[in-house]
Parts: C-alpha cells; structure tokens; sequence
C-alpha cells in the first residue's frame, strides 16, 4: 500500500511555504553551480550593493542570521575578492564590510541565474498570480 501525504499536512501553510523555500533553494543552486555562490552569498551581495559599507552585526540582523554564520559568510566572500573587511574606526572591535569591484562584477553574473530560478519556481504562474503572490508575501513579511 502506497503511502499518502494527508491533507491535514499538504494544505498547511507552513508546510507549503516551506516546500515552496526549499524548491527556490535548489532552483537556485542549479542555476548558480557553475559560480559556487549560495543563495545567502548572495543576499549578503545584494545587502551590500544597498548599503555602502555594514558592520557585520547589521547583515546579521537583517538577515535574520546568527553573527557566526555571518562570519563565515564573510570569511567565504572576502576570501574570493569580493568583499573587502575593515575595522570599524568607531568600535574597533566591529568590522565594517565593503562591496569590491570584483564582487558588484560577480553580483552580476551571479544575478541572471538568480532570476531564472525565481522563474523557475514561479512558472506555473501567470504574470498576474506572481505580482499577487508577492504582494501577499510581501505583507506577510514587513
């Protein structure tokens, strides 16, 4: 007898959105392979390309990650060149966190596969049901 997924689980919404993450996660790993960068990678990325220069402790926060996995995800993109670390000269023991060249270059390599595993995910939508599906999460999510 085959097994089954009951209702009672497959319609919660924390189940779906949950699925729905992890199915834009691996979108975008397949999508970005050949460059090696993670979707917090990237996020770090687009953080900075906003915001000249945060301390650490600001892309943990707006993340919403803990400070040792920002640091780590520091330590991964400076050791590419595509961030650069300086001491924060107002609190030397805070680092300020800068974009290099070589990282707003890898941003956009990295940015059209991003768009094509958003694609991905949200095909069988219409362009209509995506802008809404958005605005939804969007007020969700303030």
């Amino acid at each position: 007898m085959a097994h089954v997924l009951p209702d009672s689980i497959r319609c919660r919404l924390g189940y779906l959105l949950a699925k729905s993450h992890q199915r834009q996660v691996r979108f975008f790993e397949a999508h970005t392979r050949e460059m090696q960068v993670s979707g917090r990678q990237y996020a770090t990325l687009l953080l900075l390309e906003a915001n000249d220069g945060l301390r650490q402790s600001d892309i943990a926060e707006w993340l919403d990650l803990d400070r040792t996995t920002v640091t780590y995800l520091v330590d991964s993109l400076e050791q590419r060149g595509w961030i650069e670390r300086q001491r924060d000269p107002a609190d030397r023991r805070a680092h300020i966190v800068r974009m290099t060249a070589a990282g707003m270059a890898g941003l956009e390599k990295v940015r059209p596969a991003a768009r094509a595993a958003t694609q991905e995910l949200l095909a069988p939508l219409n362009d209509d049901e995506q802008a809404q599906l958005r605005a939804l999460l969007a007020r969700l999510v303030p």
